[in-house]
């Protein structure tokens, strides 16, 4: 007589009843019942599925609950509600943990499946129709059965995690089934009584010959369904327990005799399809080794030069060492010489070897004495320490790979990375310091400056100027000199009035090189230019407001950052409105402005052709200064 084990529920005491409903993860809980809410349970789902019954006490554990005061039959209820229903649904079906309730099918779900005509009534409730089943069978495992399920326009969710686990159990069992269930119809019988592979058939049987497994033993990588193909069995008529049991078989055959001795006519079709099935996968294999050959080592290559040459020659003559060769893609000058060189696929150990070598005598240079040395400099005195000589990208290459570096004068990253930024983002000077040859609002220019305060404090100030009548357009501060800081003045200028396609010039300053403020720009419409590298008269004005600024504002007793804003905000209204400028009329530059916008075409042109005498004679003044400079260099 069987013994079935009856799990003991696990009884909580008062000081855990309480606990567990402080718990947040836990939705009910009694003597012998607790029930989690449903956000853990998916948590412990996922747990499940990935490492079934340990994956779920790991999650426990990792949240804090003693298993063992959990008890071992409310796990085990977890697992197996997870393996018989599935991924928990939101509390209508839910049951309490460790419950020994059955499943409970939902009618309006069986309505819905047997509507599909993929289902049929069974005795206890309903199952799927055979010929569906036959029909995810022969597409099984390349897709699975959700798939199957979808691409058939049916909801896998309505039909259940447990039903595809019995059919996917039923597709993958490792074992024989009894096909006892199995019933042959006398048209069965009668058509595979003859067949040369069929050894018994019968009502409740159907045995194949010991020849059958010999001749398809080389098709194991096939589909069952298309193996019973080849060899002239309608898969559909033959019932699933067969197939599978058919499979195992095939699978597990050990004994490799000489096959089918019959010269029937079916018999020899089917030898002639299997040969034909053969070469077709044959061909699809040397296919996809055309296809990785090109990525081999040369060791992994000679390999399967030497896989060619050991080949039992092809009686057909059909799967010559040519026509191997062609067809993956190796000449048959390489398969020679490959199999005659004993040293093929060694050169990379061979360099390794001869690396390690060299490598000591560069190492030797090194530690000559105290003094640390580079590339050049071991370069210079290898010759003098170990009679040897490498060349200089040599000594780079094994520094390289052997990872030595020189303690002194190392390459600096962030300078790379700034040469480099430099190199793809650099505007040309558009301006060339035609500073007041515009009309208002059409050039504006933007720089940063430092501006120390509270003793030992600093700020830094990015301001963007009109470069026609010096109106100050923004001027933002903050603790630190980042992008967000240029952006911000940037920005406040996108927002005022200005000209379409307007000009802004700024320094080659890494904040103003970077893609995202460069795009910011773009996206806004406005043309970028930049000064010299170093020259900072490209952009005089906007050094002339720095001065101005910090000689007429009183900002270092200021204590803190929100000081020193409202300070320079009273200035920026000061002088943008109050503060005359001597070369502009003596007007202050918002009146300019007005001033400038208030003229005929006719006298702006005047005042255009004033400013630009004056441009002529500072580029005449600048070129004689610069003359004189030059005769002083060495001096």
């Amino acid at each position: 007589m069987s013994r079935k084990r009856k799990s003991q529920a696990k009884h909580f005491t008062e000081e855990q009843i309480k606990k567990f409903r402080n718990d947040p993860n836990v939705r009910h809980v009694d003597d012998h019942t607790i029930r989690f809410i449903y956000e853990f349970r998916l948590r412990l789902y996922e747990a499940w599925e990935t490492d079934k019954r340990q994956g779920v006490k790991r999650m426990l554990t990792e949240n804090g609950y003693d298993l063992k005061e959990l008890g071992r039959s409310l796990i085990s209820g977890l697992c197996d509600t997870f393996k018989r229903k599935g991924c928990p649904q939101n509390a209508k079906y839910d049951l309490p943990v460790g419950s020994v309730q059955s499943f409970r099918i939902n009618p309006e779900d069986n309505e819905y499946l047997l509507s599909t005509g993929k289902f049929v009534k069974a005795r206890n409730g309903i199952t799927f129709n055979e010929d569906f089943v036959n029909e995810l069978f022969h597409k099984y495992p390349e897709q699975s059965i959700e798939e199957g399920l979808k691409a058939a326009g049916v909801d896998p969710h309505k039909v259940g995690y447990h039903r595809i686990y019995v059919l996917q159990r039923r597709f993958e069992n490792d074992t024989p089934t009894d096909e006892g269930r199995s019933t042959y119809t006398d048209e069965v019988i009668k058509k595979y009584k003859d067949h040369p592979y069929v050894k018994k058939i019968t009502a409740k049987q159907f045995i194949l010959k010991e020849a059958f497994y010999d001749d398809a033993y080389c098709l194991c990588n096939m589909h069952i369904n298309d193996i019973l193909e080849l060899f002239e069995f309608d898969c559909k008529g033959l019932p699933l327990s067969l197939k599978v049991r058919i499979r195992y078989h095939l699978i597990h055959h050990e004994k490799r005799g000489a096959g089918l001795c019959m010269d029937s006519e079916q018999a020899l079709r089917i030898l002639r399809n299997v040969m034909a099935s053969l070469e077709k996968e044959a061909e699809k294999s040397l296919q996809e080794l055309h296809d990785i050959i090109p990525s081999l080592k040369p060791a992994d290559r000679k390999k399967v030069c030497l896989w060619i040459d050991a080949m039992t020659p092809d009686p057909g003559k059909k799967f010559t060492k040519k026509y191997i060769l062609k067809t993956i893609g190796i000449s048959r000058s390489s398969f020679y010489s490959c199999l005659k060189d004993p040293d093929y696929g060694l050169f990379r150990e061979m360099k390794d070897e001869q690396d390690d070598k060299d490598i000591e005598l560069i190492r030797q240079v090194i530690n000559c004495n105290e003094y640390p040395k580079g590339t050049r400099m071991i370069y210079m005195m290898m010759k003098k320490i170990t009679g040897k000589q490498f060349s200089i990208k040599k000594i780079r290459r094994l520094k390289r790979k052997y990872g030595i570096t020189c303690p002194v004068r190392k390459a600096n990253n962030n300078r790379q990375a700034a040469r480099e930024l430099l190199e793809r983002n650099v505007c040309p000077n558009r301006l060339k310091r035609e500073f007041r040859l515009h009309k208002p609002l059409e050039v504006f220019l933007t720089d940063v400056t430092y501006i120390p305060y509270d003793d030992n404090k600093m700020a830094y100030g990015s301001a963007v100027i009109d470069s026609v009548t010096g109106r100050l357009m923004s001027f933002r501060i903050s603790d630190t000199n980042d992008l967000k800081l240029a952006e911000c003045s940037f920005v406040d200028l996108s927002e005022s009035e200005h000209c379409p396609n307007a000009l802004f010039h700024s320094d080659q300053g890494s904040l103003y090189l970077t893609d995202t403020f460069r795009k910011l720009v773009k996206d806004h419409g406005f043309i970028e230019s930049m000064s010299k590298r170093g020259n900072c008269w490209d952009n005089a004005p906007q050094e002339s407001f720095f001065g101005h600024f910090k000689d007429e504002v009183d900002y270092r007793n200021c204590r803190n950052i929100v000081e020193l804003e409202d300070r320079i905000w009273k200035y920026a209204e000061y002088y943008n409105f109050d503060r005359p400028q001597w070369t502009r009329n003596r007007m202050a530059p918002i009146y300019y402005q007005l001033w400038l916008q208030s003229l005929s075409e006719e006298e702006f042109s005047e005042y255009l052709e004033n400013e630009k005498m004056k441009y002529e004679k500072m580029k005449e003044k600048a070129a004689v200064k610069a003359i004189e400079r030059a005769k002083t260099l060495g001096v």
